[in-house]
Parts: structure tokens; C-alpha cells; sequence
């Protein structure tokens, strides 16, 4: 991941090459590419996320908003 001058973050992972300016607007492209099979992020209950993934994890993953922007380089 990187952010670029106007502060998106590029080069993560299923943004085929678009780049971001928040989390949120992340986590609604991840969403979107779910009807292709690709993991996205569910909001479980306020500030904390599970992936999503068609492969069941035996132990679902599940994130903070917190370490969602420290792990994706998002400052707001």
C-alpha cells in the first residue's frame, strides 16, 4: 500500500488500480467485487468487521475500524 500525494492509498489488495480516499470508500469497493467472489469487509456491530469470504473459515476473521485503517495505510 501507498498513499499518494493527494492522500489516496493505492496498491491494495482487489482495488484493481483504483485508489481511495477513506476507508469507507474502500470497504464499499470490496463489497461490490464480493458478487464476483472476492473477500469484502461486513460491519457485525459498531466498529468492528468480519470477512466475508466463500471459503468458511474455521475461525471467522474479524477487525476493528482501527486496525482496518492501520492494516489498509487510511488516516481517516
Amino acid at each position: 500500500m501507498s498513499t499518494s500525494p493527494g492522500g489516496e492509498v493505492a496498491n491494495l489488495p482487489y482495488a484493481r488500480g483504483k485508489t481511495f480516499r477513506t476507508l469507507d470508500e474502500y470497504l464499499a469497493h470490496l463489497e461490490a467485487q464480493g458478487a464476483v467472489d472476492l473477500p469484502w469487509w461486513r460491519e457485525i456491530r459498531p466498529g468492528v468487521y468480519e470477512r466475508v469470504t466463500s471459503m468458511r473459515p474455521a475461525r471467522p476473521e474479524q477487525a476493528t475500524r482501527e486496525e482496518l485503517m492501520r492494516r489498509f495505510g487510511f488516516s481517516r
